[in-house]
């Protein structure tokens, strides 16, 4: 059962469906029947529950983006032509998007190398771009929004890896992204269901960034 804090509206378009992931099919058709009951348009899923969800969510107006994690340990070019077959076997299975979480740090030689097969690899599907926010410092936000633009990313997925309180400093980070915003995409957010951090999110965009209000998405983990 999907457990909406009361920051959202009913029906409120801003919330998406984080499913960490199961293996029992009833289990994922109960899921499937929370999307369809609350109308959440848009979830992320692992690999494997693609196909099973897009069996039950066909044509219900969801948009079902799965996740992979880029990283560089066995060298770049592998993990370009790893992430690029995955994609390319998940894609024939009914995702409509990819969530490709990285470091920071990779984003450069990330951009770099798959825009020479963007077009090819994402055709018709989104490309979002899932980083850490607390490797983002005041600095990094026009780093990241141009290489966001130079791979026409679709959307950028803000998660904590951390909540350390006040010292990740949520706030700050937040207000300077507003600051340096230079993208058109939607931004996501992972928060664990910290709804107190999603409602400081909401605060600021309406008092910095009220145009910004519809491209807001908060991932709730199911």
């Amino acid at each position: 059962m999907i457990e909406i804090n009361e920051i959202f509206s009913e029906f409120d378009k801003r919330i998406a469906l984080w499913c960490k992931g199961a293996d029992d099919t009833c289990d994922l058709a109960s899921v499937a029947d929370d999307i369809i009951e609350n109308r959440v348009n848009l979830v992320s899923v692992v690999p494997e529950n693609v196909n099973f969800l897009w069996t039950c969510l066909e044509k219900k107006g969801v948009k079902i983006l799965t996740r992979f994690e880029f990283n560089q340990k066995q060298g770049l070019d592998d993990a370009i032509s790893d992430i690029a077959q995955k994609i390319t076997s998940v894609s024939k299975q009914g995702a409509d998007g990819f969530q490709i979480f990285m470091n920071l740090q990779d984003l450069d030689d990330f951009v770099n190398a798959i825009s020479l097969i963007r077009d090819d690899l994402f055709f018709e599907h989104d490309l979002c771009i899932a980083i850490d926010i607390l490797q983002i410092n005041i600095d990094d936000w026009e780093f990241l929004f141009k290489k966001l633009n130079q791979i026409r990313a679709n959307s950028l997925v803000l998660y904590m890896s951390e909540d350390m309180g006040n010292r990740s400093d949520f706030v700050g980070r937040i207000y300077a992204m507003l600051e340096k915003l230079d993208f058109g995409g939607q931004l996501h957010f992972v928060l664990n269901n910290d709804y107190e951090r999603m409602d400081q999110v909401i605060n600021l965009v309406d008092s910095m960034r009220p145009e910004l209000a519809d491209r807001l998405r908060f991932f709730i983990e199911c």
